[in-house]
């Protein structure tokens, strides 16, 4: 237990510290909160009125976040904690989306809830970032490429998008890194019996399978999955193991007890939303990694 424990300690301090040098969430002031001054007023105002309009019409919450620089974070850790702080689109619905542009570094990601992610696949909002943003942005009209991107998130939640459906070679190009994820999952899955299914608990495997499983997480579903997978892990498995491992070997010391006569002791341990004063405020939206991310 003392190791465990460790462990733990080390878990714990490591988030801290990580959190402490974190680039911090800017306020929720709006349904277009431009930090890094890329949209006009009257821009903003066309943008805001839309987006107003589609969750009136359908539920779904966009907002669209400008910053100046990630100071080194990565883009989508960065975007993920972004919109789980705001907490975008209805709690049981988790029809969120968070435009999220980076003027300095260049760089873009479209952060989608769980609820819009049919809609709002990987492989579309890759396209509504190389195809309507990337152009524009690379031509300067950052203003008019926001519009244009937020008019086409619209018209697909909608069903009335002029997006055309992507390419059989589009949606091929998406599905080897997933299947390769989800095989590799699967490979790994043995070795977790491992861990969570004999007794004594199986540290070295269980510490062994950390990186792998980050990787599982990564390629099935995107790059902030991985450190999701791994914390999962790091918490479900000496879950699952005090229920299964301690449980296999009670049931071995009974029968050793029923055929041999022996008896003794069995071993036991003891032991909604984000508000802001700009009068919009999200609904309690999940997010789990759904979107893409690109550049220009």
């Amino acid at each position: 237990m003392s190791r465990a424990r460790l462990i733990l300690a080390a878990l714990l301090v490591w988030s801290v510290s990580v959190a402490a040098f974190a680039l911090s969430v800017p306020e929720l002031s709006g349904r277009v909160n431009d930090y890094a001054n890329l949209v006009n007023p009257a821009t903003e105002a066309r943008i805001d009125a839309l987006l107003a309009q589609l969750e009136q019409d359908k539920g779904a919450q966009v907002a669209v976040l400008t910053i100046d620089s990630l100071e080194g974070e990565q883009l989508e850790d960065y975007s993920l904690r972004v919109a789980e702080t705001w907490k975008l689109g209805r709690a049981d619905e988790d029809d969120g989306a968070l435009l999220l542009i980076a003027k300095n570094d260049r760089k873009m990601r479209l952060e989608v809830g769980y609820g819009l992610e049919p809609v709002l696949s990987d492989v579309l909002s890759r396209r509504i970032l190389d195809q309507v943003l990337r152009p524009s942005f690379r031509a300067g009209d950052f203003d008019g490429g926001i519009e244009r991107a937020v008019q086409t998130i619209d018209g697909l939640i909608r069903g009335t998008s002029t997006l055309p459906p992507p390419t059989v070679s589009e949606v091929q190009a998406d599905l080897p890194p997933k299947i390769f994820g989800l095989l590799w999952l699967m490979f790994l899955v043995p070795f977790a019996f491992v861990v969570v299914g004999t007794n004594p608990f199986q540290w070295f495997l269980y510490l062994f399978l950390i990186p792998f499983i980050g990787v599982g997480g990564i390629t099935t579903i995107s790059p902030s999955a991985g450190p999701f997978f791994i914390v999962v892990w790091l918490i479900a498995a000496p879950i699952v193991w005090s229920f299964f491992g301690r449980k296999r070997k009670k049931q071995k010391r009974g029968k050793g007890r029923r055929h041999s006569g022996w008896s003794g002791g069995s071993w036991s341990s003891g032991g909604g939303g984000f508000s802001s004063g700009g009068g919009f405020s999200g609904g309690g939206g999940s997010f789990g990694g759904g979107g893409s991310s690109s550049s220009w």
